[in-house]
């Protein structure tokens, strides 16, 4: 459908040239529209009055004017020398004259002392980096109220969003917002810290002491890093053996620590706690290459209240165990399918970078408002490539926000996923009340992105609900994979570039030592949490509902209509493989529409036949002429496409990013369709009986299809499996390998070279070709054999 499909657009990116550069822009701002803001710097005001500066001294407020929008540093902190120290950015085209005012914030009504206008036109300069900032000046402020003399230190000029103080500005669209909820809606960058995982494997305890010596301890061991907190099992023992490991996930300093405690489980109504022991992240081993750490014996210092009276003793056993960080494995923090870095803990097993991610964030189209809301969104978008985070400016009552800032990441990983959500910022009007709201996200996978060419679209963002599928507006974007210039014309320019596509995605750990999908699942909700709490340690703080938003993993709930739409995705195979064979026999034996394929087989039949020198000739002595030609040919043709590639020629291929027809979303007044979509997000305990019936019945039919597709499906992948445990068999493979060489060395000692050319021609021609007089409309004995091998179908009652 069309209003799900991503659509072109035609931007005026910054930076081009025209005709002298034909591949687009170049400069640093290069994916965005240069957007105009006229700047006003305030600094402070200086009292020149010659009067008494008591009786006239006041407290300075600036009002700066610009057509409809006002905005001034009456809520503003200023500093130990008077200074206010801020910028203010409004629109160019809003006014042809700007006013500065100065009033005095003591009287109620604010009393004016004096007025500086501007002419937007003509007064103000232009200002475009690398150029350096504009000075301050003093302006005298002409007086309206007799006794006043005041100056005012400031700058004004035009810039763009390249300007050094875009991301600190007040901008005139959030004029409203007071001044200490302004910071929420400034542009960020957070860096978000690499993580680790903290193995600790429990592998034995010895010469345990209950506090009670009078029993056996019931002892489990539990760690604690933060506020997660792990344990083995109970064994009662005085020298239990657990081999156990315990694994949590660390930020990138390291600087927490471990608290080790060993608890005696008895009749109580709290275990008691018989010994502890505290280790910091940095003493534990750094273990970077695949493999454990070394195993250690640690005293455990007494815990609680010991029994006797008056024992003296300084421990209560000793424990074997591994401490160490495992810096070797990379740590997810996102679910697999949209994972956007692949790189361990430890820098020295990072891969080279292929290239750059430039993202131009543009615009907004369509933001629908917010239930029981009057007014538009106040939009931003955050985007999230690796451990780097860019977060937009929040344009405020919006519904077509236009943000055009551009963002940059190294590219390690080709097969990786950028993931961009759109946010309703709800803390600029609130003291941390409600959370921010989502919109929606899109997630462009880099691997459909060719390198060095721009892709400028508008992105549907599509939210699936019970009403079905529908967009909440649409995101316009500028995509760009950027790889550095190669060092000859063809070439890659790096041996990282070349070697991408063949090394291997993951750190050699995870193959190595691998960990279970359910453990990841449940350490990737560990570094969720990790991510949450240093991301809130930052000014602005990224709230954790949009980290956690943008983090969310696939939905993996039973759905009706992702059932069929997978069984729907194994017929096409399975048809494709049953009929390839069968599509290209009957090309080739067709008798009406392949007659020139007749007569070539024909042709080169007769050859081999009439010239057996001149054949054997040919495939003696220019098969390795014939091969080196080929793979010259393919490496040509191969490096040609990569040079048009990497140099933007010819039309870029469409950009799909969603398939509503595979989702089995395209029958949105369907009510069977309708229903299915509402039954992913339906409450089992809160759905009506007769609904839940009608879901049933439907759910046994499509379970009978599965049942029997999945069935037939088994079956020949036993076949196979018998197949391949027939051939592996001692015997059969010496009486396969005898009947295959006696006609083979039969022809070869009898008779000659050419011969036994010539019998294997002849019998590829006859078995490809199948002259009518050789067709049988029947199964092939393999096909007949096949069939016959066993399967485990009548093992099933």
């Amino acid at each position: 459908m069309a209003e799900f499909a991503v659509k072109k657009i035609s931007p005026k990116l910054g930076g081009e040239r025209g005709t002298r550069n034909p591949n687009g822009p170049t400069s640093s701002h290069d994916l965005v529209e240069p957007m105009e803001f006229l700047y006003v710097e305030v600094i402070k005001t200086i009292n020149k009055s010659v009067l008494n500066p008591i009786t006239h001294a006041c407290k300075p407020i600036v009002e700066i004017t610009l057509g409809n929008y006002q905005s001034s540093t009456r809520d503003l902190p200023m500093g130990p020398s008077g200074a206010w120290n801020q910028v203010f950015a409004f629109d160019k085209s809003t006014a042809d004259v700007l006013s500065v005012a100065l009033k005095d914030g003591q009287f109620p009504n604010n009393t004016l002392i004096g007025k500086q206008n501007f002419k937007v036109a003509a007064d103000i300069p232009s200002r475009v980096p690398p150029d350096a900032r504009m000075a301050p000046q003093w302006y005298p402020i002409p007086s309206t109220v007799e006794g006043y003399h005041m100056e005012l230190l400031m700058s004004v000029w035009f810039g763009t969003q390249a300007d050094e103080v875009y991301s600190n500005a007040w901008f005139a669209d959030a004029s409203t917002v007071s001044a200490s909820r302004e910071k929420n809606t400034r542009p960020k960058l957070y860096l978000a810290p690499r993580l680790c995982y903290v193995r600790v494997t429990i592998v034995s305890g010895h010469d345990l002491i209950a506090n009670d010596r009078d029993r056996t301890p019931n002892v489990y061991v539990s760690a604690t890093l933060d506020q997660v907190r792990l344990k083995t099992k109970p064994i009662e023992s005085k020298n239990p053996s657990w081999n156990q490991d315990l694994i949590f996930v660390a930020s990138e300093s390291l600087d927490g620590t471990v608290k080790i405690q060993l608890w005696d489980l008895n009749k109580d109504p709290h275990d008691q706690c018989i010994g502890t022991l505290e280790t910091k992240l940095s003493e534990m081993t750094a273990v970077k290459v695949p493999g454990a750490a070394s195993t250690l014996f640690y005293d455990i210092k007494p815990g609680g209240k010991i029994q006797p009276e008056g024992d003296t003793r300084r421990f209560a056993g000793r424990l074997k165990m591994k401490l160490a960080t495992d810096q070797s494995y990379h740590v997810f923090d996102e679910c697999t399918q949209y994972c956007s870095d692949y790189r361990a803990f430890a820098k020295g097993l990072w891969p080279g970078t292929l290239g750059k991610l430039e993202v131009g964030i543009l615009g907004a189209t369509g933001l629908p408002r917010a239930k029981n809301a009057l007014k538009d969104r106040n939009a931003y978008v955050v985007a999230k490539y690796g451990n780097k985070w860019a977060r937009t400016r929040t344009v405020v009552n919006n519904k077509s926000p236009k943000w055009n800032e551009q963002y940059s990441w190294d590219i390690y990983e080709k097969c990786t996923v950028l993931t961009l959500g759109v946010y309703d910022n709800q803390q600029i009007f609130s003291i941390d009340k409600e959370n921010d709201a989502p919109v929606g996200k899109v997630r462009i996978p880099l691997s459909l992105l060719q390198w060095n060419r721009i892709y400028t679209g508008s992105y549907p963002i599509l939210v699936l609900g019970k009403e079905g599928l529908k967009t909440t507006g649409e995101i316009q974007l500028a995509v760009r994979c950027a790889c550095p210039p190669p060092t000859l014309t063809f070439f890659p320019p790096s041996y990282a570039f070349a070697t991408a596509p063949f090394r291997l995605l993951l750190p050699k750990s995870h193959y190595k030592s691998p960990i279970s999908l359910p453990q990841i699942d449940r350490l990737r909700e560990l570094a969720v949490g990790v991510n949450c709490q240093n991301l809130a340690r930052t000014e602005p703080p990224l709230r954790n509902e949009v980290v956690k938003d943008m983090l969310s993993p696939k939905n993996n709930n039973f759905s009706m209509r992702k059932t069929k739409a997978n069984v729907d995705r194994l017929y096409d195979f399975f048809t494709w493989l049953s009929s390839k064979y069968g599509r290209l026999d009957a090309e080739v034996r067709s008798t009406t529409d392949n007659t020139p394929k007749w007569i070539t087989f024909a042709v080169c039949f007769c050859v081999l036949w009439l010239l057996p020198p001149l054949t054997l000739w040919l495939v003696v002595y220019l098969y390795p002429y014939c091969l080196v030609s080929f793979s010259v040919y393919v490496m040509i043709k191969v490096l040609v496409e990569y040079y048009k590639t990497r140099n933007g020629t010819g039309p870029p291929p469409p950009l799909v990013l969603f398939d509503v027809k595979l989702s089995r979303l395209e029958k949105l007044d369907d009510t069977q369709a309708l229903d299915e979509i509402a039954e992913e997000f339906d409450a089992t305990s809160a759905v009506d009986p007769q609904v839940l019936k009608m879901r049933y019945d439907r759910l046994k039919a499509s379970g009978a299809e599965v049942m029997v597709f999945s069935g037939e499906a088994a079956s020949q992948f036993e076949r196979f499996h018998a197949l391949w445990m027939l051939c592996t068999s001692n015997k059969v493979v010496l009486i396969c390998v005898l009947a295959l060489l006696y006609p083979v060395l039969l022809v070869y000692y009898y008779f000659s070279l050419e011969s036994l050319v010539k019998a294997f021609i002849t019998v590829f021609v006859f078995k490809w070709v199948n002259f009518t007089f050789n067709r049988l409309d029947l199964p092939s004995a393999f096909k007949n054999f096949f069939r016959r091998l066993p399967n485990k179908e009548h093992l099933m009652m």
